[in-house]
């Protein structure tokens, strides 16, 4: 790519190696322009931060200016709408709104390829397939989202995962076999070059443990001459290495991209290691897709249920905590026991204290506070301890109702930590 003098990030020096000195000069000077960003204008940052130059007219570097602000935007309309989404509770919404936005993104990353500084075709090339894949894969989510009501819940965000690992995986793919034949795609015509200097640069990402590491980016620079025209320019994507196998003043040949012959082809975009390992996670990428695919395809997904608790926090702040146990109802007392077990006449329901608990030959033999409920034979052990409060659902034997006792039959029972009667059905007064 273009060698670009006043990019502050890039340090030019005649030495082939690096020495402790120069690498410790140089990570200092990276950590004091980190810092400068803080107090940088942020519509200035490319051009103080990345070294981009401004040219055109005032009236077009304000326009640059705005279609950057444009994307600050949309990032903050993503923000704002995730947010009013879950106080609302109302997640389609920012379904909704992030997939447009993202198309709108994607679209317009596919037509300029300006995904982020660029200054090689190359870049611009490969960010144009990741437009692509952006608003594809942002399309296809938003047409699921339309006709969701065609699926059931969980298959609904399995699919979803679906589009995300398949578009992935593609892109991902198609980048990697690109990079490896870009010699015969982009960078067709071979020319000799002297390197006449190296020039290099600090990176830095964060490892596990939110742990950051950092290490030397480096490119020799190249003097060539293309069609009469005399070029001074780095490698489109630097090497990661401290030091250069080139030695300074060498003739080596370089391929460059006729169209734009300061754009040179890295070693870095056909080593086989780096495009073995980006295949192999696209090729994984592609596999989970396919599997999750298969998985809702041959109907495996249809009893699955998908768990939404939205924004805890509000409802807490708000003064509502959301009950976790499980609504019984008429209907189910109904179905699960009244009608398997014949119960014919009324039923009833109230709750009751354990009293005692007494160990028999056959079971664990239960008594309650209120003398009117029926002993209870548990044969599995799962008696609850004196002194719980249990869920009681119950008939009368009037024939001991003279008795004071044990008039009232219990026939299902259940934890009220766990259960939560919401019927109508109350308990027997005498008359």
């Amino acid at each position: 790519m273009f060698y670009n003098r006043d990019n502050p990030q890039w340090q030019f020096s005649e030495e082939q190696y690096l020495s402790r000195e120069e690498y410790y000069r140089l990570v200092e000077e990276y950590n004091e322009l980190c810092k400068s960003m803080f107090t940088t204008d942020v519509r200035d940052i490319n051009s103080k931060f990345y070294g981009v130059k401004e040219t055109g007219t005032p009236e077009q570097q304000e326009s640059r200016r705005k279609k950057g602000m444009i994307g600050l935007a949309c990032g903050i309309v993503i923000f704002a709408a995730l947010i009013i989404s879950l106080i609302c509770k109302q997640i389609l919404l920012f379904g909704y709104i992030a997939c447009a936005v993202m198309l709108f993104a994607g679209i317009s990353i596919a037509i300029s390829g300006k995904g982020e500084i660029v200054e090689s075709t190359s870049k611009a090339f490969f960010n144009r397939i990741m437009g692509t894949g952006i608003a594809l894969a942002s399309f296809l989510i938003l047409l699921l989202i339309i006709f969701r009501s065609h699926f059931g819940e969980a298959e609904f965000f399995i699919l979803i995962f679906v589009l995300v690992f398949g578009i992935a995986g593609l892109v991902l793919l198609v980048v990697s076999i690109l990079k490896a034949v870009s010699g015969k795609l982009i960078y067709t015509k071979e020319v000799n070059a002297t390197c006449s200097g190296y020039v290099r640069y600090v990176n830095r990402e964060t490892g596990e443990n939110h742990g950051s590491f950092t290490f030397i980016c480096i490119s020799p620079l190249f003097s060539y001459s293309v069609d009469g025209v005399q070029y001074e320019a780095v490698w489109d994507e630097f090497v990661t290495k401290e030091d250069s196998d080139i030695v300074l003043g060498q003739s080596v040949p370089i391929k460059v991209d006729p169209r734009h012959p300061e754009n040179i082809m890295s070693p870095v975009m056909t080593h086989p290691g780096a495009l073995v390992f980006k295949i192999f996670m696209a090729v994984a990428c592609i596999g989970v897709a396919v599997g999750m695919g298969i998985y809702v395809a041959i109907g495996a997904a249809e009893g699955m249920t998908v768990e939404t608790k939205w924004n805890p926090a509000i409802e807490k702040l708000n003064g509502v905590t959301e009950s976790t146990r499980t609504q019984v109802t008429d209907e189910m007392i109904e179905s699960l026991y009244v009608d398997k077990l014949n119960i014919s006449g009324e039923w009833y329901y109230e709750t009751g204290v354990v009293d005692t608990v007494t160990y028999t030959a056959d079971g664990q033999i239960i008594t309650y506070t209120d003398k009117a409920i029926n002993s209870v034979l548990y044969t599995d052990g799962s008696a609850p301890e004196p002194g719980t409060v249990m869920l009681l659902y119950y008939t009368v034997d009037k024939e001991y109702l003279e008795y004071g006792k044990g008039y009232k039959r219990t026939f299902a029972s259940g934890d009220p930590d766990k259960f939560e009667y919401v019927g109508s059905h109350t308990a027997y007064k005498a008359e």
